[in-house]
């Protein structure tokens, strides 16, 4: 009888087991729940077999019924507290992964999921079991990029290369790795040597507004205008609400002299713009200029004017377009007058334009008063 109850028991055991491995968790559990003797790898078991469709309260139950048959178990008290964090259990799961890093030490995997679930819970010694793992397996990409993360938050630049780069000996292709060394460059404006791992990044088909737009400002900062358009074009796809992108990507424009798309360009930043945009409207004010359309400038300049009357650049450009547009010398002496009226004794705002409209002023004097001789002379 005993012989018969022990082979009825394997022979349920087996077919439990082939219902869990085809993913018929109902019918596993319902199988290993007929077994009389529950020993902990039924129980083990049952507790997967729940995980697996998602009744999360039962696992538990199932997997707490198994640690306590045999609490010496690692592997049991793993996926324990694995699913206390699913469930956002995390204080409990602290005590679980605090048990297990008691106990074995020197496996950085308890180390490093320790230190997640500290990070969840705000607790500042997070960073300790980050460092422990990564000190005990140098390889361990998770606590890696944790660790490089934490010390690119302090602004330690030179730190951070020499940990994400050490991770990256081991998997140059981790993209975490690689997004961390490309900000620790953009940070210190390193421009060009942020843009190889924005993109190795795109190679690795790991995109997102960031990258676009980060390597956008980096190629555009190292002069290469016509990537950097197509990447702030990308970026834009994301989100077109965002002006400076727009007013980057017209600058960028101006730089390779394509104005009309340079001006499209403003004008979409100017629409979206609920601050000052004096500055905007002088932008768009020097690309007429660049196309010589005189009127079209000074009447954007005076708009920027209207928007900030102490813009002094505004002011002196105003100045500069009537002097290229207006034939008599007079007109062009009354703008720059009215520049020296306005700026004339600020030594902050005017200070740089100060000794260039002097100049401009005593040659146009000149000039009056040489046409006055002419005329008298005739």
């Amino acid at each position: 009888m005993i012989f018969v109850k022990v082979e009825g028991q394997t022979s349920s055991i087996k077919i439990a087991d082939s219902l869990y491995t085809l993913g018929n968790y109902a019918e596993a559990i319902k199988t290993y729940q007929k077994i009389t003797k529950k020993d902990q790898y039924i129980l083990l078991q049952i507790a997967k077999a729940h995980k697996a469709k998602g009744t999360y309260l039962d696992a538990l139950h199932y997997y707490e019924k198994a640690i306590n048959q045999d609490s010496t178990v690692a592997s049991s008290k793993l996926e324990y507290a694995k699913l206390l964090v699913t469930t956002n259990k995390f204080k409990k799961a602290d005590s679980v992964y605090s048990n297990l890093v008691a106990t074995h030490n020197n496996n950085p995997n308890f180390q490093y999921r320790l230190g997640s679930v500290k990070k969840k819970l705000k607790d500042s010694t997070a960073i300790q079991y980050f460092e422990t793992a990564f000190r005990l397996d140098s390889t361990h990409q998770k606590s890696c990029f944790e660790v490089s993360m934490h010390y690119l938050r302090k602004r330690k630049y030179n730190l951070v290369s020499d940990i994400a780069n050490k991770g990256l000996s081991s998997y140059p292709e981790n993209p975490e790795l690689l997004n961390v060394l490309a900000q620790n460059y953009l940070l210190r404006k390193y421009y060009t040597e942020a843009i190889p791992y924005f993109e190795k990044l795109l190679s690795l088909n790991y995109t997102n507004e960031f990258i676009h737009a980060s390597l956008a400002l980096c190629y555009h900062k190292n002069y290469d205008y016509d990537l950097a358009i197509a990447q702030y074009q990308k970026a834009l796809k994301y989100n077109d609400k965002v002006p400076i992108r727009y007013t980057r990507m017209a600058q960028a424009y101006e730089s390779i002299k394509k104005y009309d798309e340079a001006l499209d360009s403003y004008k979409a930043a100017l629409t979206l713009k609920d601050v000052p945009i004096d500055e905007d409207l002088l932008n768009i004010a020097m690309v007429y200029r660049h196309q010589e359309e005189w009127e079209k400038a000074m009447a954007q300049a005076k708009l920027a004017l209207k928007e900030n009357p102490n813009y002094a650049r505004a002011q002196y450009q105003l100045a500069a377009f009537a002097d290229a547009y207006y034939k008599d010398p007079q007109t062009k002496l009354d703008y720059y007058n009215l520049f020296m009226k306005k700026f004339g004794d600020d030594t902050d705002k005017g200070k740089y334009f100060n000794f260039i409209v002097k100049k401009r002023i005593t040659q146009l004097e000149e000039e009056i008063e040489a046409n006055k001789k002419t005329i008298e002379r005739n």
